[in-house]
């Protein structure tokens, strides 16, 4: 005879155990931790990029520095020069660090880019950007605040760009100098440069003047043309006449000539 097991068939029988639900505060506890965890690393990344590593400022303006005096060619020479910095967004607004520099000859810009964030730089000379400005170009550079004021630096424009450098407070007397001496350049080569356009260029021509005339028998106004050496067309203006007809005894203003080349 079958016996009949009482658990058989039972729908409790096979189900797991139900799970604890957490309560509501320990749910927020855990999205807040979650949520914190996520910005703090975000702000570690973010950190990261924008503060550069220790001693990368000194490095960069060493090296900036040894560039500029191998730049300097012949009878060139260090006029001013100031710390400075760049945040491109090239490089994700990271500040790259150099020095700016006003020589008798150019304005020169050598800074070091930042670090890459994906690779570390290779061993080997530090690579460098150089910008170089010709006091014969048309530039400015002008002492400004940036970044809604909260920085000082200088700013350079050219008709097709407008480059920051940014200057701190330890090196803002020298980035005055460099501003100084850059304008004071660019001045006595547009003086010079319009000294030597003044000297090679062609003498304006003398201002025409005019004369009256009174018309005698038998002249013509093409005639009178040929003789002060103009066209119809010019006297017709000259006078306002409609025609080429004039009469006996009618006043013109003519070109006025030398009396002794008339024909």
């Amino acid at each position: 005879m079958a016996t009949h097991d009482p658990s058989a068939g039972s729908p409790d029988a096979a189900s797991p155990p139900p799970r604890r639900q957490r309560r509501p505060w320990v749910r927020l506890l855990v999205a807040l931790s979650s949520s914190t965890a996520l910005l703090g690393t975000a702000a570690l990344v973010a950190a990261a990029a924008i503060v550069p590593p220790i001693g990368a400022r000194r490095t960069a303006r060493e090296a900036a520095q040894q560039e500029v005096a191998s730049q300097l060619g012949a009878d060139e020479r260090v006029v001013a020069r100031a710390f400075a910095s760049q945040r491109r967004w090239t490089d994700m607004w990271r500040e790259s660090f150099g020095v700016v520099v006003a020589t008798n000859r150019r304005l020169l810009y050598v800074g070091a880019p930042p670090t890459p964030l994906l690779r570390p730089r290779e061993d080997g000379p530090t690579e460098l950007l150089v910008e170089s400005y010709p006091y014969d170009a048309a530039f400015t550079l002008e002492p400004r605040t940036l970044f809604r004021g909260y920085v000082r630096g200088l700013v350079l424009r050219t008709p097709a760009a407008q480059v920051d450098f940014i200057v701190d407070d330890g090196s803002w007397t020298t980035a005055l100098r460099v501003s100084q001496a850059s304008a004071a350049a660019r001045k006595a080569v547009t003086r010079d440069e319009e000294a030597l356009s003044a000297t090679t260029r062609a003498p304006s021509a003398p201002a025409e003047s005019y004369v009256p005339y009174v018309v005698r028998r038998g002249e013509t106004l093409t005639g009178l043309a040929r003789r002060f050496r103009t066209s119809p067309d010019v006297l017709r203006q000259l006078n306002q006449l409609a025609t080429d007809e004039i009469k006996v005894g009618q006043r013109l203003r003519v070109p006025k000539v030398d009396a002794d080349t008339l024909p």
